[in-house]
């Protein structure tokens, strides 16, 4: 009996995750890193007056992971385009531009180079020319000191000037690009980096195979970009029945205003991605599911006086909110205690020292989307905006922490001392918990 459960086992772990075809799946919901059809660099951090001792620069790299395409699958076949877009912390698009990626072909791009250097960037023998003189305007802090935002790249059929969300953006559906952030402050002896979130497209044309959910949630397993939509477009533009399910092998929709088949990374479709339910869904009939799939993100953070060290929190979100966020914050002893934590951009910044208790080295934050501030509570999964429900649809945040030490403290340049850094993406939890307290 043993043998026979344990080989039953083995064939329903396989059939889920291996697929009917015996080929692996991405899990729609959840930012796995898996080839995508849109890349996400949730922040970058610029310093646009260069000084001998800190010159901080974020680099974009993105790779095409796939062999030459076809007519139906790209508009400069057998390459592929790739459409940048830059938005500033409040996710006003403030600059765009297109790069044409050949067969396994890597791009990479200084910020610096691209905004404040005048120098562009280049991908062989194409030049994308330095940003206009009014982006770095855009991107720069209220202080002065830096330049913030986000950067999206989607595979699109051809060159385009279009941003996503407007009408028309040429949306291709094949998850073949990875991508990776670099942090660097060389002259400061900084630097770290991470990949960039993969957001895959459902039913793709060709690539890494993604398959949604089935069920009535699918519909909304799918529209990274609805809210730029609803900006641009306004919501009865961005959702069924405007949007219908995406086709199998079909490569693109251009007869749709809107036709953004990539994965939302939400809270629900984590909770529906593990547990084939979601809170804010109710099924018809006596059953009915808890009403809340909260997104709650989980980060580390690390402070010791003796060598400067430092934590930092970077938390993107697809939405400006009013709301505060409650956050609890346990220490290595295990005290915890609840702070107000104010993110109102879709791009934030957050020195942990401002929030933790005086004095303790480590511990980790717990930061709760909770439904009834950030639409999960309201938003009808069985009717997305458009026929009719008017409600946004649940957050999609991620988050960092970044750890800094320099036992020299700041301004002794590369000057010998003990100095790292260190990236940490937040732990992802879709549910409250299960039989035991938080």
């Amino acid at each position: 009996m043993y043998r026979m459960k344990k080989g039953l086992a083995a064939f329903i772990a396989a059939f889920f995750f291996l697929g009917m075809g015996g080929k692996a799946q991405a899990v729609i919901g959840i930012p796995d890193d898996v080839p995508s059809s849109t890349l996400l660099f949730p922040f970058f951090k610029i310093n646009p007056n260069r000084t001998n001792l800190d010159q901080q620069d974020s680099l974009l790299v993105v790779t095409n992971t796939a062999g030459p395409t076809n007519s139906s699958q790209s508009g400069v076949n057998p390459n592929i385009a790739v459409h940048f877009t830059i938005w500033n912390a409040s996710s006003v698009h403030v600059y765009d531009f297109s790069v044409i990626l050949t067969p396994h072909d890597v791009f990479s791009c200084s910020l610096y180079d691209l905004i404040i250097g005048l120098t562009g960037c280049a991908n062989e023998s194409t030049k994308i020319p330095p940003a206009p003189t009014g982006v770095a305007s855009s991107l720069t802090t209220s202080d002065g000191k830096l330049l913030t935002g986000y950067v999206t790249a989607d595979v699109v059929y051809s060159t385009t000037s279009l941003f996503p969300g407007q009408v028309g953006y040429p949306f291709v559906y094949g998850n073949i690009l990875v991508g990776h952030l670099y942090l660097v402050n060389l002259v400061a002896g900084s630097s770290t980096g991470f990949n960039a979130v993969g957001l895959e497209s459902v039913f793709p044309c060709y690539g890494h195979n993604a398959l949604p959910t089935s069920g009535p949630f699918n519909q909304s397993a799918y529209g990274f970009y609805r809210t730029r939509c609803e900006d641009e477009q306004g919501a009865a533009n961005c959702g069924l029945p405007q949007t219908p399910d995406p086709v199998v092998l079909v490569c693109r929709n251009p007869s749709l205003p809107y036709s953004d088949f990539t994965e939302r990374i939400d809270g629900p479709n984590g909770d529906w991605a593990q547990t084939f339910t979601a809170g804010g869904y109710q099924i018809p009939g006596p059953t009915n599911i808890l009403p809340d799939s909260p997104l709650s993100l989980i980060l580390r953070y690390f402070s010791a006086t003796s060598i400067n060290a430092r934590s930092e929190i970077w938390l993107w979100k697809d939405r400006t909110t009013t709301p505060s966020l409650n956050v609890a914050v346990y220490d290595n002893a295990e005290n915890v205690h609840s702070v107000t934590l104010s993110v109102p951009a879709e791009v934030n910044f957050t020195l942990t020292k401002d929030i933790i208790t005086p004095g303790v080295t480590d511990g980790w934050f717990r930061i709760k989307f909770p439904c009834g501030q950030y639409s999960s509570c309201s938003y009808n999964y069985d009717v997305p905006p458009g026929s009719v429900s008017t409600a946004r649809p649940p957050i999609q945040s991620v988050a960092y922490s970044l750890q800094f030490a320099d036992s020299l403290g700041s301004g002794a340049g590369i000057a010998a001392g003990l100095r790292w850094d260190a990236a940490f993406p937040a732990h992802r939890q879709y549910t409250d918990y299960l039989n035991i307290g938080e």
